[in-house]
C-alpha cells in the first residue's frame, strides 16, 4: 500500500493512502494537478506511488503549509483503490504520537478522488542520511536515537491495533533537528 519516496520535504505520504515524501524526479503527469479545492491551494508535486500523488499545498483557511495526498487519476472515485485510500486516512488520523505526522483533513477533489490533508514534513528519509555516510559507525547515536523514536511511534500503533506492513527506512523522515516521523500509515488493524 505505501509509497516510495526518496528525498526530503516528506508529508503523511499519502499515495494507497498513507504518508509521502519529496522525489527528486520532476513531477509526474502534469494534468493530475487538482489545482484548487476551494480550502487547499495545490502546489508542486513532492512524492508518488502506487495509488497517489502527495502534492505541497496551502491550507487558506490557516494561512499554512501542507501535504495533500490524492488518488491517482487512474482510479475511478467509487474504486476499490478509492475505498483502500479513505480507510488508511482514517486509520492514520487516528493514530495520535509525535512520532506520527497529523491527518488534517479528508475529502473529495471536484472530480471525485479522494485526498487526505496532513503535516508538511520537511526533512530527509532515513534512507537518504544512511545511503549519505562514508563509514557505516558515523554518527551512531543519532542513528540509534532515531530507530529508539520509530520503535516508540510502531509500538504507540501497536498498541492501538494498527501494524505499519512496511516499515523501512525509505517511510521513515528525519527533520531538521531530529524528529522522526514514521510515514505510510493505514495497513489493516491486527
Amino acid at each position: 500500500m505505501p509509497d516510495v519516496p526518496t528525498k526530503s520535504e516528506s508529508v503523511d505520504r499519502a499515495t494507497d493512502g498513507g504518508t509521502a515524501s519529496t522525489l527528486d524526479t520532476p513531477a509526474g503527469d502534469p494534468t493530475e494537478l487538482p489545482g484548487s479545492t476551494g480550502r487547499y491551494s495545490f502546489g508542486h508535486e513532492i512524492a508518488r506511488g502506487g495509488m497517489g500523488v502527495v502534492y505541497r499545498a496551502t491550507d487558506t483557511a490557516f494561512g499554512r503549509e501542507v501535504a495533500i495526498k490524492v488518488l491517482s487519476a487512474r482510479y475511478a472515485p467509487d474504486s476499490a483503490a478509492a475505498r483502500r485510500f479513505a480507510d488508511e486516512a482514517r486509520i492514520t488520523a487516528q493514530l495520535q504520537h509525535p512520532g506520527i505526522p497529523p491527518a488534517y483533513d479528508l475529502g473529495a477533489l471536484p472530480d471525485g478522488r479522494p485526498f487526505l490533508a496532513m503535516k508538511l514534513i520537511k526533512g530527509d528519509t532515513l534512507e537518504t542520511l544512511l545511503r549519505a555516510r562514508t563509514d557505516s559507525r558515523e554518527d551512531a547515536g543519532r542513528f540509534v536515537a532515531a530507530f529508539e523514536a520509530v520503535c516508540q511511534a510502531v509500538a504507540y500503533a501497536h498498541a492501538h491495533d494498527v501494524i505499519h506492513r512496511d516499515l523501512k527506512p525509505s517511510n521513515v523522515m528525519v527533520g531538521a533537528f531530529s524528529e522522526v516521523q514514521v510515514m505510510d500509515w493505514g495497513s489493516p488493524r491486527c
